[in-house]
């Protein structure tokens, strides 16, 4: 037994000494796959930016090369050890393994393929906000699977590549522009002249609307006791937003409601408040009014 167990450490170490030129032939390879991919990698970085492509394609491009490179060097490591023949008699006799796993890392190579799409048709960039199955956010990243964007709340979402590509997704920051509207509604006998002519005068005024396209003030719907009035005005998000919110310009939304119905209380318009009818069915009781 114990001859048995000796001369099998003899041969692998023998095998081991005679495979000393190949191991370190692999290593030679792989580190000079390394450097070589270094090296390239900050050359494409360096020509993709030149070229002005987005931050968030030339890096996802700049690790793809780089895992491709790596990948690469790792089958030439592999063949100078003599084991390129048995990784590829693995992956030609594991079909039934090779399915199963296939199932297994759908997503992840769903997602991959995703990133690449997403990288080379740029619906988005660094810095945008946007939107996917109600989750709203500024992008700060994109890598291999996943899309990182920070919420208003500060959180750190990472949505999977293939939800941007599969979902409708909305762009609010694509040019910059977005419009905002509200309805409020003023009594039936108001002056919706003079509240139009009101309201577009103070919009001139107020900076942070657009004068182009003219922000609109209309009649929107007649209710039973009230009159519902829509403004609409545009906002540039580049120059009203803060950068590290993703408030879409709903500061100035909230301003222009507040300063509406300042002006139209100081105008002596009514803004209607829900009436209630109370019915009196006993008699006995009194009722007094205040």
């Amino acid at each position: 037994m114990k001859e048995t167990i000796k001369q099998a450490f003899r041969e692998y170490w023998t095998y081991f000494l005679e495979s000393i030129p190949s191991i370190l032939m692999a290593i030679i390879v792989l580190s000079t796959f390394w450097l070589l991919t270094f090296f390239l990698a900050k050359a494409l970085t360096n020509t993709l930016t030149k070229r002005k492509h987005e931050p968030i394609m030339r890096l996802f491009l700049v690790n793809l090369f780089k895992w491709a490179m790596y990948i690469v060097g790792l089958l030439f490591a592999l063949d100078i050890l003599g084991l390129g023949g048995v990784l590829s008699g693995i992956i030609a006799g594991a079909s039934i393994t090779a399915i199963i796993l296939g199932f297994a890392f759908k997503d992840i190579a769903e997602n991959f393929l995703s990133g690449i799409l997403l990288a080379f048709s740029s619906p988005f960039k660094t810095g945008d906000v946007i939107e996917v199955n109600g989750i709203r956010g500024r992008v700060k990243n994109m890598e291999m699977r996943t899309t990182q964007i920070r919420s208003s709340d500060g959180r750190e979402v990472y949505l999977p590549n293939s939800m941007l590509i599969k979902s409708p997704l909305s762009n609010y920051t694509k040019d910059g522009f977005m419009r905002h509207s509200f309805v409020f509604g003023v009594d039936t006998n108001s002056n919706t002249n003079q509240i139009r002519s009101l309201l577009l005068e103070y919009l001139k005024t107020e900076k942070a609307v657009l004068k182009n396209p003219v922000p609109v003030v209309i009649v929107s719907a007649l209710g039973d006791s009230s009159i519902e009035m829509r403004v609409s005005f545009w906002v540039n998000l580049f120059k009203s937003s803060n950068a590290d919110k993703v408030d879409l310009g709903e500061p100035i939304l909230s301003r222009v409601m507040a300063n509406t119905k300042d002006i139209m209380l100081k105008n002596g318009i009514n803004l209607p408040s829900p009436i209630i009818e109370l019915k009196n069915y006993d008699h006995s009781l009194k009722i007094e009014s205040f």
